[in-house]
């Protein structure tokens, strides 16, 4: 390794030149780059760049905002110290634009499709779910800002554990929710509003106000990303001078608004700005649910000497959401919610040529978040006991009246420190490349927020959280140091290409997991032909909410006693208080191992990869029975103006069931699939592109807990019991795909797409689900096996699940079709419109005895986007 590294930069070149427009204008701060390399630089004002490269069989790929990107052979360029590149501008008067997800050869991991700045425009992409909406399997739905967004990468069955592993990726900074403890209790099923705890980060509050391109990862990653297990997500800014950009989206229920530029400093560099602003109501009619957000972001770049070799970029932004119901003055109750998350992200990233040690690249950032949920509703339900016991034990109370108010209140402030260093080196021996790079990155989670649950003047009993609080300085922080090394080969003859990539990443997660996971892919290409193998294991750390979760209060009432006199009243109540011990859940993990190939004859494409996903120890919920014992009481004299005086009936003692949710790794996911990517040859006569995408998805997830359910009884009986069930196998398939017709006119500038979605098959079901028991808890809490052969005999009748439980879900095969058309002025501004189900057709079916639409409300909406100073 050694002597090719001598060797390597015994040979290197240098290349240099300058950067021009259409108009023999030099161009600044331009990116060029080498990518396989992970080496590169920005001209200076004057259009200058130079570069020193260790060889000469490299390719150049050359990028600046608001031009189109072009990659160069090196070897093809015959004078290496003068050289001359004209950039065209990224408008629709150019013959080859591409409005779809480009399925690319990329160092960040295997099965990765590149979106760019036009397919993000022809969308009308609001955030950054919408543009997941180009991938295969996935479908163009109504835009709906009220509902998070969450990433689901190649799985057919929805999952937080799948999601929650899904990395998104800023400009090389890992975004972070580990830290977000904005739920009030895990154990009992409720959450802060929309806060997507232990589900993954929000894409909605990810804006694309100043983004270039989305990079999606969906099969195995470079061991450089680490603390995923389900791929991943690349977001990267614009670095570039550019005019004032205005943009505007608008559809029945969603409204937003952005504006960017590039100013160019001489003496002070690049700053790159951006701010954007959404809402969204529920529905035409009504504006009860809302949604809001702003986003400002601004990135700096460094003036530094260019033969320094130095770039260095400094970066800011602040992002708030609001999610909220609003209390209506026709509303007879009130019920009011407002969710508030305010974000500030401050990081430094670059990389420098260190010459023999090679190119280093850093990146350290910091991001806190203001998180603050509010609840403020009425009922009429009461009276209720007033319950705010915060330890075990028996307490007397009062009453609330019959109408009362209720308010909860959770804050929190997640900080999260991410830093990561690497290095990267280049070595050539004969025909054989060789890239080196090792990092080193530390992650560190902890939430300061003053309260987890802290409510109003009433509670209910049974269950549900009371007037109770709890603190996040007493949860210790999640702390992830890991280490990791890839080497890419590459060996090229006249007629093949070899790319062999092998990586290792070692996790030390959360001061007590030990993980390694290889991750390695190889390709070899003939002429026209690639076919493709990759393997690769990848770890996700538990969130701290699902670690250290809150207390769980269990209330139940012993003793009632209500008067009209509220002096008189009286209630007994007994509190449980539960504090969960998770700390034996382990990280998730994903093993992918998927094999494909590519056929490029021409301008013909056909790209096809077959992959299994094993998504193993998911943590989810599962049910236990716990039995308190409840002491009941008589009254001894009821004086006049005072609580009764009561003492506890000798022996009189029953068992009171309750079921909790407990968190376990529990949760495994198999799936199969097919991902195809068919592109035929342009009709050059007409301009008119076809682009056929397809994905069969079949997951079948086991949950390897157990279910307890109360049996079905008489009131009064002794004979209630509670079965113990084994967990059903869910399996869902889909079989999906997008035909896009596209029609460009260049002269005009004017693009028009109109996608054909195929619902081929979707079903979804249980699997060798057993409808009865095979053990039950007594009324004594007592465990009773039942033996296999007695199971489904009349003496367990009452234990047997509804069989209705069994019927699948399908659905049949029907079609969608979704327009898209969008057009330039000379100028550069440009205009655009979209109907979802654009020939209003909403086919119905009957499933298990209810009908159902198969397609969604015709939508429709437009986007402008105007230049402003565009000689700037």
């Amino acid at each position: 390794m050694v002597f090719g590294v001598s060797v390597c930069y015994a040979q290197k070149i240098t290349l240099s030149g300058k950067v021009y427009n259409a108009r023999s204008e030099p161009l600044a701060y331009v990116n060029l780059a080498i990518e396989e390399l992970n080496l590169g630089t920005f001209s200076d004002l004057d259009g200058r760049f130079s570069l020193t490269l260790p060889s000469q069989n490299l390719q150049l790929v050359i990028s600046s905002m608001g031009y189109k990107t072009q990659k160069v052979l090196i070897d093809s360029i015959t004078d290496l110290t003068n050289v001359s590149i004209i950039l065209q501008e990224d408008l629709l008067e150019l013959d080859d634009i591409i409005v779809t997800a480009k399925k690319t050869i990329s160092q960040e991991g295997t099965s990765t499709y590149e979106i760019g700045e036009q397919a993000i425009k022809q969308v009308q992409a609001m955030n950054l779910s919408d543009v997941l909406a180009l991938l295969p399997g996935n479908r163009i739905t109504p835009p709906d800002l009220t509902q998070p967004g969450q990433a689901n990468l190649r799985s057919a069955i929805q999952s937080n554990a799948n999601a929650f592993g899904t990395a998104i990726i800023l400009d090389g900074t890992a975004l972070s929710n580990d830290a977000n403890l904005q739920a009030q209790n895990p154990a009992a099923l409720t959450n802060g509003g929309k806060s997507q705890v232990a589900g993954g980060i929000d894409l909605r509050s990810i804006s694309l106000a100043n983004v270039e391109s989305v990079e999606v990862i969906s099969g195995v990653a470079s061991p450089k990303y680490g603390n995923l297990s389900s791929g991943g997500i690349l977001v990267k800014s614009k670095v570039g001078a550019s005019p004032w950009i205005t943009t505007a989206n608008v559809s029945a229920t969603n409204y937003q608004a952005s504006v960017a530029k590039g100013f160019e400093f001489k003496k002070l560099g690049l700053l790159n700005t951006d701010f954007s602003y959404a809402y969204s109501s529920g529905s035409p009619t009504e504006r009860q649910t809302y949604y809001q957000n702003f986003n400002l972001g601004l990135r700096w770049k460094l003036p530094v000497p260019q033969e320094s070799k130095w770039n260095h970029f400094t970066t800011f932004r602040v992002g708030h959401s609001d999610d909220g119901r609003r209390f209506e003055p026709d509303e007879i109750n009130r019920n009011e919610a407002d969710v508030k998350s305010t974000s500030y992200l401050f990081g430094v990233s670059g990389n420098v040529d260190l010459s023999v040690l090679g190119a280093l690249h850093y990146n350290v950032s910091t991001q806190v978040v203001n998180q603050y949920s509010y609840f403020d509703s009425f009922g009429n339900d009461g009276p209720f006991p007033i319950i705010e016991a915060l330890e075990s034990g028996t307490y007397r109370t009062t009453y609330a009246p019959l109408v009362y108010n209720e308010i909860k209140e959770i804050e929190g402030r997640p900080v999260n420190v991410n830093a990561n260093i690497s290095i990267s080196q280049f070595a050539k021996k004969d025909k054989f490349k060789f890239n080196f790079e090792s990092g080193l990155q530390y992650t560190y989670d902890k939430n300061t927020g003053r309260g987890r649950v802290s409510s109003g003047n009433i509670a209910r009993p049974q269950d549900l959280i009371g007037s109770r609080s709890a603190t996040f300085q007493e949860i210790p922080a999640s702390k992830n140091f890991s280490a990791y090394h890839q080497t890419r080969v590459t060996r090229n003859t006249e007629h093949t290409t070899h790319r062999l990539n092998l990586g290792l990443r070692y996790d030390y997660m959360l001061e007590r997991y030990h993980l390694l996971s290889p991750r390695l892919s190889l390709s070899s290409a003939y002429k026209t032909f690639t076919a493709r193998v990759a393997w690769g294991l990848a770890y996700k750390a538990p969130a701290m909410i699902q670690l250290f979760p809150g207390k769980t209060f269990i209330d139940y009432i012993n003793f009632n006693y209500f008067s009209e006199n509220p002096a008189e009243r009286l209630a007994i109540v007994t509190t449980y208080v539960q504090q969960p011990s998770n700390e034996q859940l382990r990280p998730n993990y994903v093993d992918m191992k998927e094999v494909g190939f590519d056929w490029s004859p021409a301008s013909f494409t056909l790209q096809a990869t077959f992959f299994r996903k094993d998504l193993r120890r998911g943590i989810n919920h599962t049910n236990e029975l716990l039995l308190l014992p409840k002491q009941n009481y008589e009254v001894v004299s009821t004086p006049a103006g005072q609580q009764p005086e009561v003492v506890p009936i000798p022996g009189d003692i029953t068992n009171i069931p309750r079921t909790i949710k407990v968190l376990k790794n529990n949760e495994y996911v198999i799936t199969h699939g097919v991902e195809l990517v068919l592109t035929p040859p342009k009709i050059e006569a007409t301009g008119t592109e076809f682009h056929f995408r397809y994905s069969y998805l079949e997951s079948i997830l086991t949950d390897t807990g157990f279910d307890t359910r109360r049996s079905s009884f008489v009131v009064g009986s002794d004979q209630v019991r509670f079965g113990v069930y084994e967990n059903n196998r869910r399996r869902r398939v889909n079989s999906f795909g997008t035909l896009t017709l596209i029609q460009h006119i260049p002269s005009l500038r004017f693009v028009l797409t109109l996608s054909t979605e195929f619902n081929f098959y979707q079903t979804q079901g249980s699997l060798d689900r057993n409808l009865h028991a095979f053990a039950y808890y007594d009324i004594e809490g007592n465990y009773i096996p039942i033996p296999e052969g007695e199971r489904e005999d009349m003496a367990f009748n009452n234990l047997k699940l509804d069989a209705q439980s069994l019927v699948p879900d399908r659905t049949p095969f029907h079609a969608n079709f979704n327009l898209q058309v969008r057009k330039e002025t000379i100028h550069g501004h440009s205009f655009s419109f979209f109907a979802i189900n654009a020939p209003w057709y909403n086919p119905t079916f009957e499933n298990q005895g209810r009908r159902r639409q198969l397609n969604d409300r015709l939508s429709v909406g437009f986007n402008f986007s105007l230049k402003i100073n565009s000689k700037t």
